[in-house]
């Protein structure tokens, strides 16, 4: 068996990087026995439930870790090694609820935010009874009559339920075509990926209103790897359909082995530093992300080769949210409607640690 870091692309793409953060393949070498047709199947388990290098609160998906499986495909056409076509199906479950928040009820001040923001009224109220006056000072006509009828809607609201939004199983399918120059230095890699459900599927159905959580986008994904050992990439995706933009996912990863050769890895080391980021993506009308950095990442895991065809692979992956992420926290509906400050999206910091076990074929 000559270099086995051409296993790991098929360890480093199924993994919840569909959900979550580009697990960039560290693919450089091609096995001695050649397959144009291959593939692989991996089941595994987080900690937490990620997304694009986000790290959901506890409080959003009412606990923490996740369970996935998925399935790849590949096919090599024309000369060997040189165009791959690639198919990929994976399936993210949140262990625990799937209610954002367990649908908590609004405060009294929670109420009368909710009418602030969907009115545009130009003010929040701390108590009954100062809606008017507060108008009034803002100028608006007919304060009064307005204050009144948003003190009666307002005491009705307090102690409804919110709203019943979801965090649906996640279930994403990627087709690509990947291009490998002869010298193994560089490859790019141009593809479709559709989403159900997920971080993804919440941002589309509960604050864009499309009704369904479905996600199109396409992608290019340009990789350099001048040395066997590093590979740099940022894969760039436009979302066409559910919310429109794109997202940016730089990275970096070094690997080396651990136990056994360059020729005859047993276990392997490897770490990734990586980001997400988007551009046109997010809208001031909703309360939830703005534009820019999403997520920064350290990833390290350690593949160990039970045998040619058999990886096992623990991770451990150190995550903090960016700026354009930590928007969210600040102004989480939740956290304003309930008056409860632990409701929000994401954790500023989190671990995550994973395992999966992957049969290639």
């Amino acid at each position: 068996m000559k270099v086995r870091y051409a296993l790991l692309a098929a360890v480093a793409m199924l993994t919840p990087a569909f959900a979550g953060a580009t697990d960039p393949a560290v693919d450089t070498a091609a096995t001695e026995s050649h397959k144009r047709l291959s593939g692989s199947l991996t089941v595994g388990y987080d900690t937490n439930y990620t997304g694009r290098g986000y790290v959901v609160s506890h409080s959003v998906a009412q606990g923490d870790s996740v369970e996935y499986l998925a399935a790849k495909l590949s096919y090599d056409i024309g000369k060997k090694g040189l165009w791959t076509l690639g198919s990929t199906i994976a399936y993210t479950i949140p262990s625990s609820g799937h209610v954002l928040y367990g649908n908590p009820p609004f405060s009294q001040q929670g109420a009368y935010a909710a009418i602030a923001h969907k009115q545009g009224l130009p003010f929040v109220p701390t108590a009954p009874g100062q809606t008017a006056a507060v108008l009034g000072a803002a100028g608006v006509p007919g304060a009064a009559a307005i204050g009144a009828k948003v003190d009666a809607t307002a005491a009705a609201m307090t102690g409804q339920k919110i709203k019943e939004a979801n965090i649906e199983n996640h279930f994403a399918v990627i087709t690509e075509a990947k291009y490998t120059s002869p010298t193994e230095q560089w490859n790019i890699a141009f593809g479709h990926h559709f989403s159900h459900g997920g971080l993804l599927g919440v941002m589309a159905k509960h604050y864009r209103d499309q009704g369904a959580s479905v996600v199109n986008e396409v992608f290019v994904a340009p990789e350099w790897t001048p040395y066997k050992w590093l590979s740099l990439g940022c894969k760039t995706s436009y979302s066409f359909q559910g919310i429109q933009g794109w997202w940016f996912e730089p990275y970096v990863t070094v690997k080396a082995p651990i136990i056994g050769t360059p020729d005859d890895i047993k276990l392997l080391g490897v770490a990734t530093i990586g980001m997400s980021a988007t551009y046109g993506y997010f809208d001031e009308a909703y309360c939830a992300c703005s534009n820019g950095t999403q997520a920064v990442w350290i990833k390290l895991s350690t593949p160990w080769f039970v045998t040619d065809n058999f990886i096992v692979t623990p991770s451990i992956s150190f995550n903090w949210l960016g700026n354009g992420g930590g928007k969210a926290n600040k102004v989480s509906e939740f956290k304003q409607y309930t008056g409860n400050p632990n409701n929000f999206p994401f954790r500023n910091f989190g671990v995550v640690a994973g395992i999966s076990a992957t049969y290639r074929f």
